[in-house]
């Protein structure tokens, strides 16, 4: 029997997006029932991402069976246990900022994951974390492929609606935008916008954990949107920011400062 996998992710910052990443990983919602209006949009997104460049991964071939001994409970334990330990080490190879160990210890960790195959959740943290520590370094070209590869297991795996899987779009989405691809970026965060509305919907899990992201989103939505000249659709996206942020924290809250200054 395959041994029970629990994903540890990296705390590469204080950020509550890294925080709910590693509370979640390892517990993984089911998928939530949506209208068809946004199962089209979720299926277009998935042919996307299945349709982006897969990331090379020594010792990983999704086209190949899983190794001989993925069956050996043992083993399995001991590769996950080395696996936990790259991670361990390349967190604390941060913290040193001795930024190279903790790449390298990164890169062990995603070899180490391939050994449970490539839609497993160990490979889903991984790509996660190199991702993360791409995106800190200001390697956004190289972090943009893993969260291809990211998103695309975890919409397989933790359900199209599960936050996890919103927040690595959402990584993906600002990632393009940073990479100057305001087209991919509007469609990405459309896309986590859409989920976000059907599993707040749908969930009282999602609606606690997805509803203070929207109006970041939305934000970052509307810069997309301004990138691409379009003034109208950034503008909504700005008025309904400022609608959420005033019913979250009051009309005089210094958050609401941002979307006003856009909107001006």
């Amino acid at each position: 029997r395959r041994a029970t996998l629990a994903p540890t992710c990296l705390h590469f910052s204080a950020m509550s997006r890294l925080r709910t990443l590693s509370r979640c990983s390892g517990r993984l919602a089911a998928r939530i029932a949506a209208g068809a209006a946004a199962s089209a949009l979720v299926n277009a997104r998935r042919s996307t991402l299945a349709e982006s460049p897969s990331v090379s991964v020594p010792g990983v071939d999704e086209r190949l069976p899983p190794p001989a001994k993925l069956d050996d409970p043992e083993y399995n334990a001991a590769v996950l246990e080395r696996w936990r330990e790259h991670v361990r080490q390349a967190r604390e190879a941060w913290q040193r900022k001795d930024m190279p160990a903790a790449e390298a210890q990164l890169k062990q960790a995603l070899e180490a994951a391939g050994h449970f195959g490539g839609s497993s959740a160990p490979m889903a943290t991984s790509l996660l974390n190199m991702a993360q520590f791409y995106r800190r370094a200001n390697r956004q070209a190289d972090a943009e492929p893993l969260l291809l590869r990211a998103a695309d297991v975890l919409d397989q795996t933790a359900g199209p609606y599960n936050k996890v899987t919103v927040i690595a779009l959402v990584d993906l989405a600002k990632t393009q935008l940073e990479l100057g691809k305001a087209a991919s970026a509007a469609d990405g965060f459309e896309d986590a916008l859409e989920r976000m509305h059907q599993a707040i919907s749908s969930s009282e899990d999602g609606h606690t954990a997805l509803v203070p992201m929207r109006p970041a989103v939305l934000l970052l939505a509307a810069r997309a949107q301004q990138k691409m000249g379009q003034e109208g659709e950034a503008e909504a996206r700005l008025r309904l920011a400022v609608g959420l942020l005033s019913e979250q924290w009051g009309p005089e809250s210094p958050r609401l400062i941002v979307p006003y200054d856009a909107l001006g």
